[in-house]
């Protein structure tokens, strides 16, 4: 009966992981959406990786975690190019020729690349009800978008792609590294990815300006604390608790939680579609998440 109890105990915290990791970086398409409109791409990216760095690199990173992390540099530098600054750029270049809903379809890949990756590469097991899962995310994930939605532009889709599989991959190493703190290991992540993208300013043709709107403003520190900040760390803790495959399910639910944002907020309509691609998304996360965790023997 205790081992039930704590079985339970353990899946809800998971659970509450998912939900605020879902709903925070759906909102992040909302917040982007407004933000776009007076900043451009690349400053709104380091801005983000700029205020998550400063959140959390002086408030979770302890000496001890600097001294367990200078033995894993190279895994922690490959994780702020492949996790962060170059994926950002890849998206934000792509979403020039490509649809919202095109750019939600080919992140949508990145589950299915981390199940490759997880098998071919780094040997770890997985079930039926897991591959069933993602499966049914993504058939629900083409049907939340809409068939109509499909556009096939060779360049942005194969950088996309490559975005997609920066994200599987990454989730591989931080999976690997789950006996470094997952606050301390995301906020390294962060702080790297900050300054690899420094270099996307000089690409950069528009001027950068403060005249910014109260709103505005709120969206940027939104996307960087809590977005990119807080969330992060709750997604390393779920991925250290569960696996690569399970936590980047994750990435389906996103657009149904940006979905419910915008309708809240922005007025948007709600589809017959969008209900009927959410039933599959959602089934297809409960398949994948059907998993004991593992004990965590560190605090976060």
């Amino acid at each position: 009966m205790a081992l039930v109890v704590k079985f339970m105990k353990a899946t809800l915290v998971n659970w509450i992981l998912v939900l605020f990791v879902s709903f925070s970086w759906g909102a992040s398409f909302m917040f982007t959406r407004l933000a776009v409109d007076e900043i451009a791409p690349t400053y709104l990216v380091i801005a983000r990786l700029f205020l998550a760095s400063i959140l959390l690199g002086p408030i979770f990173i302890r000496m001890k975690d600097l001294i367990l992390m200078s033995r894993e540099m190279p895994s922690i530098l490959i994780l702020g190019i492949i996790n962060a600054a170059l994926p950002f750029f890849l998206y934000a270049y792509s979403a020039q020729d490509l649809s919202a809903g095109m750019l939600s379809i080919l992140n949508g890949t990145s589950p299915l690349f981390a199940l490759i990756i997880a098998i071919t590469l780094f040997k770890q097991n997985t079930t039926l009800l897991q591959i069933l899962g993602l499966g049914l995310g993504f058939v629900g994930l083409l049907i939340f978008i809409g068939f109509n939605q499909l556009s096939f532009i060779f360049f942005p889709v194969s950088l996309c792609l490559i975005g997609a599989f920066c994200y599987a991959y990454s989730n591989n190493i931080l999976f690997k590294l789950n006996h470094i703190r997952s606050a301390a290991l995301a906020s390294v992540t962060m702080i790297s990815g900050f300054f690899f993208s420094l270099p996307l300013i000089f690409m950069e043709t528009s001027e950068f300006s403060l005249n910014l709107s109260p709103q505005i403003i709120f969206a940027i520190f939104f996307l960087g604390l809590v977005s990119t900040g807080i969330s992060f760390i709750a997604y390393v803790v779920l991925l250290q608790r569960s696996s690569p495959v399970q936590a980047s399910s994750i990435i389906f639910l996103v657009p149904v939680t940006g979905i419910f944002w915008g309708a809240v907020f922005l007025g948007e309509a709600i589809t017959r579609n969008v209900l009927m691609g959410a039933a599959f998304i959602l089934v297809g996360i409960a398949l994948t998440n059907l998993f004991k965790p593992k004990e965590l023997s560190k605090d976060v």
